[in-house]
C-alpha cells in the first residue's frame, strides 16, 4: 500500500463488514492520518459513511457523490 503513489479514496461504512479501524490502517499506509495543521494534508483520503454497511451502500447514495467529486476535483500534490 505505502508504495502507491497515486492518492486514493477509502471510503468504508461505520456498520460495513470491513471494519472501520481496517479502513484507518490503509489509509494511515497511503500516507493518511498525519496531523493538517502542523504539514500538508495529505492527498489520500478517507470516508466513513454513518449508518451504512457495505450492502446498503447503494442506500445512501446522496452521500457519496460530493466525497468523490471533492475527491477527483483535489488538485494533485506538486511534484506528480
Amino acid at each position: 500500500m505505502a508504495a502507491i503513489a497515486a492518492p486514493a479514496l477509502v471510503v468504508v461504512g461505520d456498520a460495513d463488514s470491513v471494519r472501520p479501524e481496517h479502513a484507518l490502517e490503509l489509509f494511515r499506509l497511503l500516507g493518511g492520518g498525519v496531523p493538517g495543521d502542523f504539514g500538508p494534508v495529505p492527498p489520500s483520503q478517507l470516508a466513513v459513511l454513518p449508518a451504512t454497511a457495505h450492502s446498503t451502500v447503494t442506500f445512501r447514495a446522496d452521500l457519496l457523490p460530493p466525497i468523490v467529486t471533492a475527491f477527483l476535483d483535489a488538485p494533485l500534490p506538486s511534484g506528480r
